[in-house]
């Protein structure tokens, strides 16, 4: 059964049914159903408690709307009515913020249907590129944008509009326009539930670079920036975008690793280097083996990665033995468009990519303590661990709500959205702790987030980086010391039995049972 979401969308145009028929036909291939709730521009301040149970609001308003008339003379817009639709926007936007934490899209303004380009030309227009630039820096810390002039791209400007509907409505774009905002609505919620998958392992040879390694050696291969080696290049560009962004990176090859590693570190065109992967297999192994030492490397589901091949009969292995796995065969061409299956946001809690590959880049040299340790006890005795546990500050809200939505074992079941976060932080019965680790070896960053209300445990997760160090023992013992726990909210992810049992034996007289947000049961969302 789909669960429904209702969107907030705020507008001065005549949307529905037009954007209802859309994401009603987008969501048979989602886990949710949106329902959008159409509320008239002029009358948004009459709507609050609508917005204080959403998790989205849009914004999207017609600049002709708002100015009738606006372009008349040709001269561009009066300042004076730039400044009015900039305060208006202030205003909107503060108002939101006081009474919800929901997530703000703001549609940009476009002007690509005026027929003054048949006279005029398609001279850039300053006007309306200015508006937009003062609404984005003006408000760029309360929202993300929606360019409405590249979607409008997308689908071609002769097919962008409706003059018909327009005029008939009040509603002047097409319907394949109409679909392009309802998937991109969709591609915002997913990034703000965080449904993405979570990994990327590619192969090496005629991939990250054109040719044999192990045939034409290092010299001969092609990487560049002109030429034959330019389409692995920007391949390697986008994958290192993905990973500044959140995604886990990783090499699945049939070469000598000594020979992979020479060029990672000595060719001087690649632009992914050896600490942007968090695991390599490279040996000469079987594809669908190498991927599941990956998983198991990283301590993440199969359905949580994506790999990318040139060879189909390597492709068509994958598919075969590991369902789970979204298996794309490269192809300059078409490989980009295959990747909508990730929904990260452009910004990542900073410098946490660099500590989760440190962390799995080093489990090697933890390994071979815990072998060669005596116990149990003497192994964490000799990980010289450090837990910090303090109250959460407005810049871990990213990591945390990522963490929530991630983490499938050690995890009470709650997802939360980065309003959640922001609303937890904010709210005098409830305290959202951030738990960080370091250890001998490596700074494993901010792994863990608890949340107490009202006598609940309401948020208990921690990430599968921080497992096998007893790290749930200093956060049980942490609640204990500060909170009469009464009772768990828990809600089963099909991976969390056994964190049951560890609340039954930590905080015996607490009852289990879930909370007032249930989890989302997507599943691909995967642990961090």
């Amino acid at each position: 059964m789909k669960k429904t979401e209702h969107i907030p969308i705020i507008t001065n145009l005549s949307i529905e049914p037009f954007l209802s028929r859309e994401l009603s036909a987008l969501s048979d291939g989602a886990g949710v159903l949106l329902e959008p709730v159409p509320i008239p521009y002029m009358e948004y301040r009459e709507h609050g408690g609508i917005y204080g149970k959403a998790g989205m609001v849009f914004i999207w308003l017609d600049l002709e709307g708002m100015l009738p008339g606006w372009d008349d003379g040709g001269g561009g817009l009066p300042e004076g009515c730039a400044s009015l639709v900039e305060r208006t926007y202030q205003e909107l936007c503060g108002y939101l913020s006081s009474v919800s934490q929901a997530e703000l899209l703001i549609a940009l303004f476009e002007n690509y249907s005026s027929p003054l380009a048949i006279v005029a030309g398609h001279e850039s227009d300053m006007a309306v590129d200015g508006l937009n630039r003062r609404i984005q820096e003006g408000l760029s810390r309360q929202a993300v944008f929606l360019d409405m002039r590249h979607l409008i791209a997308s689908v071609g400007t002769g097919s962008a509009y409706s003059p018909k509907d327009r005029y008939r409505w009040g509603y002047p774009y097409s319907q394949a326009l109409t679909r392009a905002v309802a998937a991109e609505l969709y591609k915002q919620h997913a990034i703000l539930t965080g449904r993405t998958k979570k990994c990327v392992a590619v192969d090496c040879d005629n991939v990250l670079w054109g040719g044999i390694l192990s045939e034409d050696g290092m010299e001969g291969l092609r990487l560049g920036g002109s030429g034959l080696g330019k389409e692995h290049q920007d391949f390697q560009r986008f994958l290192l975008a993905l990973h500044h962004r959140g995604a886990i990176l990783a090499v699945c090859s049939r070469n000598d690793l000594s020979d992979v590693l020479a060029v990672f570190r000595g060719h001087g065109e690649m632009v992914l280097r050896e600490e942007h992967i968090a695991c390599f297999q490279v040996n000469w192994d079987s594809k669908p083996d190498g991927i599941a030492r990956i998983a198991d490397t990283l301590g993440i589901g199969l359905d949580s990665i994506v790999f990318v091949d040139d060879s189909l009969v390597e492709i068509e292995a994958v598919r075969a033995l590991l369902p789970e796995v979204t298996a794309i065969p490269y192809h300059r061409e078409t490989v980009y468009g295959q990747f909508r299956c990730f929904n990260l946001r452009r910004s990542y809690a900073e410098g946490e990519q660099e500590k989760r590959n440190e962390t799995y880049r080093t489990d090697r040299d933890r390994q071979l303590l815990r072998e060669g340790s005596r116990s149990y006890s003497d192994f964490i005795a000799s990980l010289e661990m450090q837990v910090d546990i303090h109250a959460a500050v407005p810049l871990e809200a990213a990591r945390i709500c990522e963490l929530t939505q991630r983490t499938n074992r050690c995890t009470n079941g709650k997802r939360y959205s980065l309003a959640d976060v922001r609303r937890s932080m904010e709210r005098p019965d409830a305290c959202l702790y951030s738990v960080h680790l370091k250890d001998r070896f490596s700074d494993l960053g901010l792994i863990g987030a608890m949340e107490v209300m009202d006598g609940r445990l309401a948020l208990f997760s921690l990430s599968c980086r921080a497992l096998g160090r007893d790290v749930e023992e200093h956060m049980a013992g942490f609640l204990r010391q500060r909170h009469e726990v009464m009772g768990i909210d828990f809600v089963p992810t099909g991976r969390n039995g056994s964190l049951k049992e560890f609340f039954r034996r930590e905080f015996p007289q607490a009852g289990l049972g879930q909370g007032a947000h249930e989890a989302d049961g997507e599943e691909d969302a995967h642990e961090a």
